[in-house]
């Protein structure tokens, strides 16, 4: 029996795709509010180079630096996790519309 909750699942992902995720929603909320990547490290108490490497996916954050992070970018912690998923799940079926194009 399939549950209302079932269809909002994100399918099975690729740490690469995770991490590319984060990457474009943290580099996209912190130019949205206009900050450097050194101001976002300050206000999120994190090292400079640890949001340059999250910014081009070699690293992803723990759930605490989430919460750091979502703080930092004047957003609720829920509201940046959805919107991860969100870049995930289309990146997903981008690539699902993509494999199913003739070559």
């Amino acid at each position: 029996m399939l549950h209302a909750r079932d269809s909002q699942r994100v399918p099975s992902v690729s740490d690469i795709t995770f991490r590319q995720a984060v990457a474009a929603e943290v580099k996209a909320r912190r130019a949205q509010i206009g900050i450097s990547q050194e101001e976002l490290a300050f206000r999120a108490n994190v090292h400079r180079t640890f949001v340059a490497r999250l910014e081009v996916a070699r690293t992803q954050p723990s759930l605490s630096v989430v919460f750091q992070l979502a703080d930092a970018l004047q957003v609720s912690p829920e509201d940046l996790v959805k919107a991860v998923r969100q870049r995930i799940v289309r990146a997903i079926n981008g690539t699902t519309a993509q494999q199913r194009l003739p070559s």
